[in-house]
């Protein structure tokens, strides 16, 4: 059992440095400049079952509106249905986005994504029509939702960019696991889907198509 411990207490701390080394390499050194017409995407996480915001949820969306206005975009994508409750993501981070000024007509709600893969394909029309899309999240998932953008449609290769921001070492009771989701979720991809080029296409959810936010 001591031996245990001690495996358990030398590993965890190397695990979190693997971590931390893995959002910085995913960080992009840099990003083009883009003009007015760009977009922000922000993919969605669990609300509370209340309806507030999550600490993810809030992570997120303070990182994509301060993109939004760094990069002067016009609008703000927020994407993400009622996954883990009865609580619409997109809508519980749109409500976030207006305390933070961002107007309701700059922000399209995409209130039927259930996973990342649907968080880029249920906007892919809005992909499609922008010059540039940049995504935000953590670094790695922004990473994968960019990966899964090109994968869906060649076309959209190269607009569609990671802008993700590292968590820092407060949060790293929420991005340690994050990190380790989505080290799960590489592998599964290379495994089980890249290899079959039928699962690339654009998928969306169940319920509605994305709507101008009220």
């Amino acid at each position: 059992m001591k031996n245990r411990w001690i495996g358990a207490l030398l590993t965890l701390p190397i695990g979190v440095l693997v971590s931390e080394a893995a959002y910085r390499i995913a960080q992009p050194s840099s990003l083009p400049i883009a003009s007015g017409n760009c977009l922000v995407l922000a993919p969605g996480a669990p609300s509370r079952p209340d309806g507030t915001a999550s600490t993810v949820q809030r992570f997120r969306v303070e990182a994509a509106v301060a993109t939004l206005r760094q990069r002067h975009c016009s609008g703000l994508l927020l994407t993400g249905g009622a996954v883990r409750n009865d609580r619409i993501e997109a809508v519980t981070m749109a409500n976030l986005a207006k305390t933070l000024g961002v107007r309701a007509d700059q922000m399209v709600i995409e209130p039927s994504a259930h996973n990342t893969w649907e968080n880029v394909g249920c906007l892919h029309g809005w992909l499609r029509r922008a010059e540039r899309v940049f995504v935000v999240s953590d670094t790695l998932h922004a990473q994968r939702a960019v990966r899964y953008a090109c994968r869906q449609d060649s076309r959209v290769c190269g607009k569609v960019l990671n802008a993700g921001v590292v968590p820092s070492l407060g949060q790293l009771w929420w991005s340690f696991p994050a990190a380790a989701w989505q080290g799960a979720a590489f592998l599964r991809d290379r495994i089980a889907f890249e290899r079959n080029p039928a699962e690339n296409g654009p998928l969306c959810g169940r319920v509605k198509k994305p709507h101008q936010a009220s």
